[in-house]
């Protein structure tokens, strides 16, 4: 979008919408509002993109690095192939994705078309789960809780089956915990259908890693520095910004032995623990682990 405004020297708000695939004029503006925070290192007033929203026209000023699209490095380059690959041999990529990787592929390796492969190892139990939510066919199946090795006997009313942060997923309704339940796949042994329907919303698929909490969850609140701040894109929390940069967070777990380890990993990364089972379990976890030595 920059470089085409650059380009033209300005461009009516109307046309960007329409030619960059904005919803509104609200959406284009917060992106624009974030170009403010944009520029140079030394980020100072001198350093920063300037946008000028004036008289339903933008004006872009001070981003001559952005008057020509950037180029991806050979290793960027790569790493975004071998993703796109990734994501179509997952089997859930949509139908775009294909058209966007052969394009890439003619750019970053034409000559070279065995060179390149992504395997994406697809586990047996893929196929019947699958053909069973098409089915619609309830699945009995044994799974072994990942956090706590204990194996359960469960009928589960599948929604999807995914791939997502290098595993398999199978997203449904669990009759046993009586809601909705994501299971590892490599974590299921004993499937069988058995009799029955059920009705599938299919607007509300789940296809990635989103845990929802329940009443009955175990809470933990905690500090963490700004190191850390990455907890935030792999856990489900609640976070608050501090006035130090730190992030007071909140997270809601279903066995406090989850938690307990992501607080032992981030070590002294976090202060002012809140939550007595967690609190315990985090003890009790030192302690097995001084046990070994």
């Amino acid at each position: 979008m920059l470089p085409w405004i650059i380009e033209h020297e300005g461009a009516p708000t109307d046309d960007v919408v329409e030619r960059f695939g904005y919803a509104n004029t609200a959406e284009l503006v917060k992106d624009l509002h974030l170009v403010f925070m944009t520029g140079l290192p030394g980020y100072g007033p001198g350093d920063l993109i300037d946008v000028d929203i004036f008289d339903d026209e933008v004006f872009v000023d001070a981003a001559d690095y952005f008057a020509r699209p950037l180029r991806l490095t050979p290793p960027e380059a790569l790493g975004l192939l071998a993703a796109g690959l990734t994501m179509l041999e997952s089997d859930q990529a949509p139908a775009i994705l294909g058209s966007a990787v052969d394009k890439l592929i003619a750019v970053v390796a034409p000559d070279t078309e065995d060179v390149v492969a992504v395997d994406v190892p697809t586990p047996p139990h893929v196929r019947l789960l699958r053909e069973a939510i098409a089915e619609r066919s309830p699945i009995h199946m044994t799974y072994v809780g990942l956090a706590s090795n204990l194996r359960t006997q469960r009928i589960v009313e599948g929604h999807s089956v995914f791939f997502n942060l290098g595993n398999w997923y199978l997203s449904g309704f669990c009759r046993r915990a009586g809601a909705s339940r994501v299971f590892r796949v490599d974590r299921i042994d004993d499937i069988e259908t058995i009799g029955g329907t059920y009705d599938l919303d299919e607007s509300g698929i789940q296809a990635m890693i989103q845990y929802q909490p329940t009443e009955s969850d175990v809470r933990t609140s905690f500090t963490l520095s700004p190191q850390s701040s990455w907890v935030g894109e792999y856990y489900p929390l609640e976070l608050e910004e501090l006035d130090d940069g730190f992030w007071r967070v909140t997270m809601s777990v279903s066995d406090p032995l989850v938690a307990a380890r992501l607080l032992l990993q981030l070590g002294d990364q976090v202060s002012n623990i809140e939550g007595e089972e967690v609190i315990e379990t985090l003890e009790s976890l030192r302690e097995r682990i001084l046990a070994r030595y």
